[in-house]
């Protein structure tokens, strides 16, 4: 049989639906899976086997061919009202989930029961005739059809309805849109009129549904194509602005893949290094110019990048080689960023200059090490000055006043007959004079106990605690552990300081009664403890700068090389100086 207009025209039609089919499903792909172009892919390929279907039912020769084709034509049209009504939905933005919820479980019923009973009715004979152009085709002889039948085409009527509804509101923003949306749901009514004809009224005319509908489709296709391009103005504006912003912040900003490929890079990154973007784009971050500077900052970033592509905020402070040659401070960070399931899909790079910070924090350190400099001076010069002027006054001061006392004891064994009233005189001179010995002694132990240079740390510590213990009443024991050690003057004097200013404090703020002491040895450090059992220190006093004991105590073990801290743990206060002694012999 040759091949006629009919046929051909079906043909052509099949042609066109898969062709739009393909072509909308390649730009879905391309598109990261866009849902409106998804569903009208698949809107074309159903037209497209429909449009099979039709082709069987015009050139069937069997009853049972035509049977198949018959009932495949019901479901398939089922299906394509479905994706029609989701279609129209997401083109419009009408939001009725309740409406094609109930289509779609509706038309899927009607497939459904359509494999059981043929709903169009069961073909009893195919017929052959000759059409007016002389092309030989096929009609099918039926049975009266189901009710379903009806129920489907009045829910193809609702669909209809949906559609000007779907129109309406295109019409406020779109109105472009609104006519071809309305367009196109004229174009499915006359489809569904001319199926319904057909297939209710048992008219004996070839199937030709299919020559109607691609009017629907080319319109539903302009609009989507319409609706593409002015997202694509509207997202060409965004990146515009957002170009806009990502170049005029003062923060360098990048954008990478989780493999360190960068992809992006903002203008003020390559202003500071002088570069342009095709020098590092597509290359690894840490083949930029920003790091080859440093082998040890290149691997430190090839790190950052596997743990930000594992989902962690990595930060780090870096160096850069600025456009003129020098080297800047950088606080660099990498942030991960996530899709909608939680997977990292890109890297953020972020860096800020912060070398003037740097400098001036440089500055404060320095200032900060002279000024501790000139305290330890200090603080030497001081101890110094007070061994000179106790040796002083225990040498000159104690010898003038033991010259004294022994010239007095001379006159008062050379004047035995003297008056009562010189005797008394003679006695209260010597009283005097011992009483200025004890006072150049006190003063001078004050100022450098002779015992701290004698006998060591541990006897002057146990001399001190006796002394603090009949001066103020408190309990105060001592523990060393140390035995009798020549330890390094400038360490035995910052302990033996230290716990000075400690049982002072005991005495003047804790209220305590007992006071016990440890000195001992762990390695090669030293470590002294006070714990009082007193009121205690609060946090805010701990940790302050106003206390000039607390102060001195910290400086004296810095300057040492120790460290110091003071605690209210427990109860009570607890002092503990821990002070490094690498020249410490047994004696």
């Amino acid at each position: 049989m040759a091949v006629g207009p009919y046929v051909t025209l079906n043909a052509v039609l099949i042609g066109f639906f898969g062709f739009a089919a393909i072509y909308h499903f390649v730009l879905w792909w391309q598109s990261r899976r866009d849902a409106i172009l998804l569903i009208f892919t698949l809107h074309c390929a159903l037209c497209a086997t429909l449009g099979a279907c039709l082709l069987v039912l015009v050139t069937a020769r069997t009853p049972a061919e035509g049977q198949r084709a018959l009932d495949l034509r019901l479901e398939l049209a089922a299906l394509a009202q479905i994706s029609q009504v989701w279609l129209l939905s997401l083109i419009s933005g009408v939001r009725a989930r309740w409406y094609v919820l109930l289509i779609t479980a509706v038309f899927l019923t009607v497939a459904v029961t359509n494999l059981a009973v043929p709903l169009s009715g069961s073909v009893t004979g195919v017929e052959r005739i000759f059409t007016s152009w002389g092309e030989q085709i096929s009609i099918l002889n039926r049975d009266a059809p189901s009710r379903w039948l009806g129920i489907a085409y009045a829910l193809n009527l609702s669909i209809n309805i949906f559609g000007f509804v779907c129109v309406a509101r295109l019409w406020s923003s779109d109105r472009i849109g609104g006519v071809l949306v309305a367009l196109a749901t004229g174009a499915g009514i006359v489809f569904a009129v001319w199926a319904l004809r057909i297939d209710l009224s048992g008219s004996r005319q070839p199937y030709g549904g299919a020559i109607h509908y691609p009017l629907w489709v080319v319109l539903i296709a302009l609009q989507i194509a319409r609706d593409y391009r002015r997202r694509g103005d509207r997202l060409a504006a965004a990146q515009q602005r957002f170009r806009a912003i990502f170049d005029q912040t003062f923060q360098f900003i990048g954008l990478m893949s989780v493999d360190g490929t960068l992809l992006e890079v903002n203008q003020t990154a390559l202003r500071f290094a002088g570069i342009r973007a095709e020098d590092v784009i597509g290359k690894p971050f840490w083949e930029t110019a920003w790091w080859m500077h440093s082998a040890l900052l290149q691997e430190q970033l090839r790190q950052a990048v596997s743990s930000a592509a594992a989902g962690e905020v990595v930060r780090f402070e870096a160096t850069h080689r600025a456009a003129d040659g020098g080297v800047r401070f950088v606080d660099f960070s990498l942030k991960p960023v996530r899709d909608d399931g939680g997977a990292v899909v890109l890297l953020i790079p972020e860096g800020r200059d912060v070398t003037e910070r740097k400098q001036a924090e440089q500055a404060v350190e320095e200032s900060r090490q002279q000024l501790q400099r000139l305290a330890d001076g200090l603080l030497i010069a001081r101890e110094e000055e007070r061994t000179t002027i106790a040796r002083e006054i225990h040498d000159v001061l104690g010898q003038i006043l033991t010259a004294l006392k022994m010239d007095s004891a001379w006159i008062g064994s050379r004047v035995p007959g003297a008056s009562p009233a010189l005797r008394a005189k003679l006695a209260t001179m010597s009283a005097l004079i011992d009483d200025a010995v004890a006072t150049v002694r006190r003063i001078a132990t004050d100022l450098r106990p002779g015992i701290l240079d004698d006998l060591g740390l541990a006897a002057a510590l146990e001399w001190q605690s006796q002394q603090f213990e009949q001066r103020t009443g408190i309990h105060c024991s001592l523990r060393a552990s140390v035995g009798y050690t020549a330890i390094d003057p400038v360490v035995s004097t910052a302990m033996f300081r230290i716990f000075q200013e400690a049982l002072t404090n005991v005495a003047r703020h804790s209220r305590a009664s007992h006071v016990i002491a440890t000195l001992e040895r762990c390695g090669t450090d030293l470590i002294l403890e006070v714990h009082d059992d007193g009121v205690g220190i609060s946090r805010d006093d701990a940790s302050t700068s106003r206390s000039i004991g607390l102060v001195g105590m910290r400086e004296r073990a810095q300057l040492a090389g120790g460290t110091f801290s003071i605690s209210a743990a427990g109860g009570g206060t607890t002092v503990r100086v821990q002070i490094p002694q690498r020249e410490a012999v047994a004696v």
